[in-house]
């Protein structure tokens, strides 16, 4: 009955882990934060479901060593824990990108309104003539085009940082995980070779033993053939 106890509550577990990064990606999906607010509630939300996930992940592991299926306990702790961490980290990377781009915004707009100050008052201008006003529309349409294709490769260029950045982290989160996998699993093996060589310390005291027995029977028979 234990083995299966311990079968219950591991799924209960998990399920209960699972639950903390379904809340997070569940409260903040894909493009729903855009506000500063947002994004600030949204980060302390991922550092708390990370630390919750640590934690039930700890918890987990020590379980798993009472459990009768190790093995599948622990891998299933190690997916779960990795699904969560990916999940939480979608969100943290958007919250912060989020933070990134209003800020850019803020200080664009405050260099335009500084500039805008600077600016000395002008008398006015004289009315252009028709020649004089179509070279100026062309200036302006030129301006325009230049600006439109300044913004592009602006945006372009972002978005593949943005890409970048996000295969960087996910490739990180990623060794990370296979970090702790490799741990655990020299820590298992460990484990299975002391089990090894104590199988192998009691099987040679039992040999030893038997020998013994052995010899102290075959002293006892000579001793009655000398008696005889």
């Amino acid at each position: 009955m234990k083995p299966l106890c311990g079968l219950v509550v591991a799924g209960a577990c998990l399920a209960a882990g699972s639950a903390l990064a379904a809340g997070v990606g569940d409260t903040y999906p894909a493009g729903s934060i855009s506000t500063r607010e947002q994004a600030q509630k949204a980060l302390e939300a991922t550092k708390v479901a990370d630390q919750e996930a640590e934690a039930a992940y700890r918890d987990e592991m020590k379980r798993c060593v009472t459990v009768f299926l190790q093995n599948q306990c622990t891998e299933e702790a190690r997916r779960t824990l990795g699904a969560k961490k990916r999940e939480i980290r979608r969100v943290e990377i958007e919250a912060r990108e989020v933070k990134r781009r209003l800020d850019a915004d803020d200080r664009a707009r405050k260099r335009e309104e500084a500039g805008a100050n600077r600016q000395p008052e002008r008398a006015p201008a004289p009315v252009p003539d028709a020649a004089a006003r179509s070279v100026e529309q062309a200036d302006k349409d030129k301006a325009a085009a230049a600006n439109r294709e300044q913004y592009q490769q602006r945006q372009k260029a972002h978005a593949e940082e943005q890409a970048q950045r996000q295969a960087s982290e996910a490739a990180q989160a990623e060794q990370r995980a296979a970090n702790v996998k490799a741990f655990e699993e020299k820590q298992r093996e460990a484990a299975d070779y002391a089990k090894k060589k104590e199988d192998e310390r009691i099987a040679n005291e039992k040999r030893r033993e038997d020998r013994r027995i052995e010899r102290e029977r075959a002293q006892k028979e000579r001793e009655e053939q000398a008696n005889r």
